[in-house]
């Protein structure tokens, strides 16, 4: 019988910091090293401290998002011998997604008195590049030690740029992960490509949707966004859109420029700011090389973006109106430019917050959908209150496949077990119940995070 073991590195069962361990053989596996929005200082962290000191042959990058990336540096300080496999494009994003992690830190350590801040050095960051293995889709990667050999390949997984899969093939055993995916192509990516002849033996599963019934197709939701956007800048008011810096910022760019080009929007101006725009030209010089990424930077022009100077902004400043403020952070993150915009904004009925993907319930932007019209909203880091005049809403534009599509891919793959990962505990058991009915007679795990399960 072949050794497999799995140990889940996060510190909740939930979306945060995202980490698995995993032990094939003699080989030993980290999959992604998040760092969790909602805490602070090292508790932001996975258990870490569960790995003894270069005990980890490769660590297994599937993206750039900070709940999968934001503790690379610090797992490598003591894991300094371990490559790190990851898709070309997520080679190119990652050092600019995390010198943002450590510009936001070392702020937060003055404005919040964090001492732990930052948790790693910009040369931590050009350090472990040096680590990088950076692989293609689809290329077979072997792994050797103690006379064992082991196969790694990635596959495109959508979601976001660069984003893989990955298969773990050992001896008779195939291990599927499948990462944050998204099987439906957007505007700027394909969507996920899985061979469809592949057996899996065991599959871990991302659940992100799994409390969360579509109610409307992505194209009717992109619609009704450009319907409420068109409506906003017709009554004379300004139109908030916060969006993820990575992929959302750049999928929202090429929507607006169809829109603009069919006379779905009016002409106005449209200012962007962030991280975000810092990505664009990843994301125009990687469309340049695959027709997996549709992207061309030329529609800033097209659109006239604006440039927004987010220290000059709070609840007074005297803002362009009507515009479209497209935004980072998506969950309006307290000192990001959409959280400095929203206070400006809220309190005029003719202006118009449209969220575009998931916010955690406890963020500002996860607060205020939760916040009713004419009641009091507190922008606690601007020491602002305003009542809720203007019209908030949320559209379905999430980069994560519907839990309809994720049963239906282990169903066709029909595999021994499947584990949940990435995902609250409400998402995870509408999984765990959904399986146990349509398929008994396999295996479904949800691990307990720091425990040890043989798999």
């Amino acid at each position: 019988m072949i050794h497999c073991l799995l140990r889940d590195l996060n510190f909740e069962k939930e979306i945060g910091a995202n980490s698995l361990f995993l032990e094939v053989g003699p080989f030993h596996f980290v999959v992604d090293a998040g760092m969790d929005p909602k805490r602070i200082g090292s508790l932001a962290l996975p258990q870490l401290s569960l790995l003894p000191e270069n005990s980890v042959d490769a660590i297994l990058l599937t993206h750039c998002h900070l709940d999968h990336l934001g503790g690379l540096p610090v797992l490598l300080r003591k894991q300094s011998k371990a490559h790190v496999f990851l898709s070309y494009p997520t080679s190119l994003v990652t050092p600019i997604m995390l010198e943002n992690s450590y510009t936001v830190m070392c702020r937060q350590k003055e404005e919040q008195s964090i001492p732990e801040y930052p948790l790693y050095e910009k040369k931590d960051i050009e350090r472990i590049k040096q680590n990088f293995l950076p692989v293609k889709f689809g290329q077979v990667q072997h792994l050797e030690k103690e006379g064992h050999c082991i196969d790694i390949t990635f596959f495109l997984a959508g979601h976001v740029l660069g984003a893989s899969s990955v298969l773990i093939e050992y001896e008779e055993r195939k291990i599927f992960i499948t990462g944050d995916i998204l099987f439906q192509d957007q505007h700027t990516l394909k969507g996920a490509d899985i061979p469809n002849d592949r057996h899996f033996d065991t599959i871990v599963l991302e659940t992100t949707r799994g409390r969360t019934e579509r109610q409307s197709h992505r194209v009717d939701e992109e619609e009704r966004l450009l319907k409420t956007i068109a409506q906003t800048i017709q009554r004379g008011g300004m139109c908030l859109i916060p969006a993820f810096a990575l992929g959302r910022i750049q999928e929202l760019l090429v929507l607006l420029d169809n829109a603009r080009r069919a006379n779905k929007i009016p002409e106005c101006p449209i200012f962007c700011s962030g991280l975000g725009m810092a990505l664009v030209n990843v994301f125009n010089e990687i469309g340049k090389t695959t027709n997996a990424v549709h992207f061309n930077r030329k529609i800033l022009k097209r659109l006239n973006i604006k440039s927004l100077r987010r220290k000059k902004i709070g609840p007074d400043s005297q803002l362009t109106t009507p515009a479209i403020y497209l935004l980072s952070s998506g969950m309006l993150v307290e000192h990001t430019p959409s959280y400095r915009v929203a206070s400006n904004l809220i309190k005029d009925c003719k202006n118009t917050v449209c969220f575009v993907g998931y916010c955690d319930p406890d963020t500002p932007g996860g607060q205020l959908l939760q916040t009713a019209p004419d009641e009091v909203f507190t922008f606690k880091a601007l020491e602002f209150s305003t009542p809720l005049r203007a019209q908030v809403e949320h559209f379905d534009l999430s980069g994560h496949a519907d839990r309809e599509d994720l049963c239906r891919f282990v169903v066709d793959h029909q595999p021994k077990q499947v584990i949940l990962t990435h995902g609250d505990v409400e998402a995870r058991q509408w999984f765990s119940e959904k399986f146990s009915k349509d398929c008994p007679h396999m295996r479904v795990l949800d691990p307990e995070v720091g425990k040890t399960y043989t798999i």
